[in-house]
């Protein structure tokens, strides 16, 4: 190693905390920019079939640089709201949101009631 530290491994208090597991947080609440942009491509899609245009989001929410709605779009989309299926915004679909589990709860969904093998269990 040379005498100056260089080379040395960084010292534990940069590493974050122990074990490396970090602090969860919370995801922050979207803006109300991300939550125009995502209610304009909400109603698109119901009214149209597909996604609108950046041109179109952004004459709807008050945008005119297509570079801002675009930031918006690849917000939405790195939050798991948004996707794409092609390469353009314009084919851009909602991402179903799964509904929040809370322990201690049992699903009511297919299968509630049924035994490990498929079959409905007794009552």
């Amino acid at each position: 190693m040379e005498p100056g530290g260089a080379g040395r491994a960084a010292s534990a208090d940069c590493r974050g905390p122990a074990g490396g597991g970090g602090v969860r947080r919370e995801p922050r609440p979207l803006t109300p920019r991300q939550e125009a942009v995502l209610a304009v491509i909400r109603s698109w899609l119901a009214e149209r079939g597909h996604g609108p245009t950046v041109r179109e989001i952004g004459e709807r929410v008050g945008l005119s640089s297509t570079s801002s709605v675009a930031h918006q779009l690849g917000r939405l989309e790195a939050r798991g709201l948004i996707s794409r299926t092609g390469r353009g915004w314009s084919t851009c679909v909602l991402v179903e949101e799964q509904p929040a589990q809370r322990p201690g709860l049992r699903s009511r969904g297919p299968g509630a009631g049924s035994d490990r093998y498929g079959q409905r269990s007794p009552l």
